[in-house]
């Protein structure tokens, strides 16, 4: 597994930075490279927004935190983060 961080390290809650989707794209293609079976996960500013870049970038999961635990109601926010790409 790959972990990739899409803020700054430091306090949850921040947004995500979107130059950082050009990042796991780049990732993802070096993994896709050596024909490896790897997983490529993103934290940090996971939410309803952010989720479809990652996961078109080429992401499988996604870390929430703050998104989820500042959720009205939390099951259907994880539901959000797991669908796939429209």
């Amino acid at each position: 597994m790959v972990l990739g961080r899409t803020v700054e390290p430091g306090l949850g809650g921040q947004s995500f930075i979107p130059s950082c989707a050009d990042k796991v794209c780049l990732i993802r293609e070096k993994i896709n490279e050596t024909g490896f079976d790897v997983d490529l996960q993103v934290d940090g500013g996971i939410n309803a927004d952010t989720v479809d870049i990652v996961k078109k970038a080429g992401a499988h999961g996604r870390v929430a935190g703050s998104y989820l635990f500042k959720a009205e109601n939390m099951k259907e926010a994880a539901n959000r983060l797991r669908a796939e790409v429209c």
